[in-house]
């Protein structure tokens, strides 16, 4: 195994951060029409989501009950929101329970054509809420669900009974 030494290695981690950010940096072939925006998800229910993607952008997993602390690069969108605006989302989820067995534990795929909610203004985060029963929310803004005047859902707390 090669060992590099300690400049070396923290010259390759400040390269690879570098060409990770400059992956959502606007470039002179995206249109002056568009924007884009980092991706975060979070899940209100207590289904593990193994992963998640938007219009074919991958957007990490979440574990049940949380999210919004995690941004993957990115997703292009209109800078002037109009009627009609969807992206195709898709994931997969199981039980977060460790003793779950049978389909509760295989991961299961779903898709949805989900509108993107009105924005005034382009922002730089896509949260992604996944809601129960399938439904899922896509929100552009600058902020997080804690943010004064979020106009999405907050996370709800984990219930007593979810001891995972």
């Amino acid at each position: 195994m090669v060992s590099f030494p300690t400049w070396m290695r923290r010259i390759l981690a400040v390269l690879l951060t570098l060409i990770a950010l400059s992956a959502c940096s606007k470039s002179s072939e995206q249109p002056d029409d568009k924007a884009t925006a980092q991706l975060s998800g979070y899940n209100h229910t207590a289904d593990y989501i193994h992963q998640f993607y938007v219009d074919d952008a991958w957007g990490g997993n979440v574990f049940a009950y949380s999210g919004g602390g995690g941004f993957v690069c990115c997703i292009v969108y209109p800078l002037a929101w109009r009627e009609g605006l969807t992206a195709k989302v898709r994931w997969t989820t199981s039980s977060s329970d460790p003793n779950a067995t049978g389909a509760a534990a295989e991961g299961q795929w779903h898709e949805a054509i989900v509108p993107i909610e009105r924005y005034k203004e382009p922002g730089t985060r896509l949260n992604v809420h996944f809601l129960g029963d399938g439904k899922v929310r896509l929100i552009i803004t600058n902020g997080t669900d804690q943010a004064p005047g979020y106009p999405g859902p907050q996370l709800p707390p984990k219930p007593k009974e979810f001891k995972w």
